[in-house]
């Protein structure tokens, strides 16, 4: 019995190694920290230089908020080669955009809150890319305040104001001398 149960466990160690050694590695995350660059006047960016392959280089940038415009641009190196490229927020197998350089750049602007992810690959290995990414300065919108002062609200009768009260107070007076008009004739009666 004891023999049968070693054997047993044996087989299931050799199982859980053989399992492990069938499944590729997961890739690694880089987390991606744009800085202030030469040339580059407003906001931060970070570039990346790499070789795509089959397995994805996978990338992390995170404290965006979303008054901050991203520009993710990627480029293949040499002419003619296709590099995909995938931007996700939650899941890495749930891309929100996609794509692939067809002889030319792929660009996405986008604008998020806290983090997103960036994925980078190629149908062939040791295929060289550029990926530029560019974090603006937030963007601080000029807010008009709700509520102003009296003497402030006042401005307006200065600028000429609306002629409707003195339309209003014209037909008062003429509705006041036809009713008089009426009266008199009634009572003279």
């Amino acid at each position: 019995m004891a023999l049968a149960l070693r054997l047993s466990f044996l087989l299931l160690l050799a199982a859980c190694f053989a399992a492990s050694a069938a499944d590729p590695p997961e890739p690694k995350v880089f987390r991606l920290e744009p800085k202030k660059m030469a040339g580059i006047d407003h906001g931060k960016a970070v570039v990346v230089k790499g070789e795509a392959g089959q397995q994805p280089h996978r990338f992390l940038i995170d404290n965006l908020t979303s008054l901050m415009p991203v520009t993710v641009l990627l480029r293949p190196v040499r002419d003619g080669d296709q590099v995909g490229i995938k931007l996700t927020k939650y899941g890495w197998n749930q891309p929100l955009r996609s794509g692939e350089t067809r002889n030319e750049p792929v660009s996405f602007k986008i604008r998020t809150e806290g983090e997103f992810q960036i994925s980078v690959d190629a149908a062939q290995d040791k295929t060289p890319y550029r990926l530029l990414v560019w974090v603006g300065d937030e963007v601080k919108p000029e807010l008009v305040p709700v509520v102003v002062k009296a003497s402030e609200y006042g401005g307006a009768k200065k600028e000429g104001g609306s002629l409707l009260p003195w339309f209003i107070v014209g037909a008062l007076v003429v509705v006041i001398g036809v009713l008089a008009a009426v009266f008199l004739r009634r009572k003279s009666s």
